[in-house]
């Protein structure tokens, strides 16, 4: 079995690299970020759920109008 020696050319050190500083993000700003459109997908879901359970009350009062009157049918006839 070969044995892999290590490079001597790395830096064993931390050597800072200087770059384009219009590519660094501030850590405050991007964290209040996540939680803004963690919030905003939040509150959408919540509007949907919302909307979709107003559609399936609504529903529900129908059929049970729908009963009743047929329920209200029944009786009249026998």
């Amino acid at each position: 079995m070969k044995t892999v020696d290590p490079p001597n050319d790395r830096a064993t050190t931390f050597q800072a690299v200087q770059g384009n500083s219009s590519e660094q993000y501030s850590g405050a700003t991007l964290l209040v970020s996540a939680y803004a459109i963690l919030w905003v997908i939040l509150f959408a879901w919540i509007a949907l759920v919302w909307r979709k359970q107003s559609a399936i009350g609504a529903r529900l009062a129908d059929l049970e109008r729908i009963l009743d009157k047929a329920a209200a049918a029944r009786d009249t006839k026998g």
